[in-house]
């Protein structure tokens, strides 16, 4: 991945989501909550807010009021930060407005009493981060596979990246030499890493550079052991 990819890669797809208006947001805002909602639901699990409502409740309401907000997107390209950065500082200012206005609801003062988070929630929410781009990386790639007749392409990555086979134990379970069971492999770990490669470029830094390592960066890294570290992120 070079790093002018990332710029390209999320501005394209963020623009082009924009440009449609106001059903281009509600894309834009299904595709942050596919990618950010469970991270952002950790994070506001871990803060001193989480009586204020439901975490989905609360992470749609963030979303969909920063996201009719024009120059939001602006503002976080001009701030250097990666998306996911931006987003646990929007929701703080969020569940800042939010404890605010219940105060004023119920007539009490408003002090500025600060946010407080209870364990390490950024680190958490950037494992949640690492589930969702695996889960979504592993559906679109499927998904892919699929539609052009390559499900036994797809059943081989899977069971030789995340079962653990080797590529003679795949194509004696397939019906075939373990050189074609190679080549079956490869094939559906190229769609894996495009899949995989065009999320993390939406969470890229605002001023175009990758984001290096981390949960999420393949930058630099050995691709196998990559795919092999999200994939046993799932879980499942």
């Amino acid at each position: 991945m070079t790093q002018d990819h990332f710029p390209q890669t999320q501005y394209t797809r963020i623009d082009g989501l924009l440009a449609l208006g106001e059903s281009g947001r509600g894309q834009l805002n299904s595709l942050l909550m596919s990618l950010y909602g469970e991270p952002l639901k950790v994070y506001f699990l871990g803060s001193s807010a989480r009586a204020l409502g439901e975490p989905d409740e609360i992470v749609h309401g963030f979303l969909a009021d920063r996201l009719g907000r024009g120059e939001y997107i602006a503002q976080w390209r001009s701030s250097g930060l990666q998306l996911r950065r931006w987003l646990m500082n929007g929701l703080c200012l969020y569940l800042r407005e939010l404890q605010k206005r219940e105060r004023r609801r119920q007539g009490r003062e408003l002090n500025d009493d600060a946010l407080t988070f209870s364990g390490d929630p950024e680190r958490e929410a950037d494992r949640a981060y690492v589930v969702a781009v695996v889960q979504e990386a592993v559906r679109r790639a499927g998904e892919d596979c699929e539609a052009r007749g390559l499900g036994r392409h797809w059943h081989a990555f899977r069971r030789r990246y995340y079962d653990g086979l080797s590529a003679r134990e795949v194509g004696a379970e397939i019906g075939c030499t373990p050189e074609e069971a190679d080549v079956m492999v490869r094939s559906a770990k190229r769609r894996f890493r495009a899949a995989l490669t065009d999320l993390l470029a939406i969470d890229a830094q605002a001023d175009g550079s990758s984001p290096g390592k981390g949960p999420g960066s393949t930058g630099g890294a050995d691709l196998d052991g990559t795919i092999r570290e999200l994939l046993e992120a799932l879980g499942t």
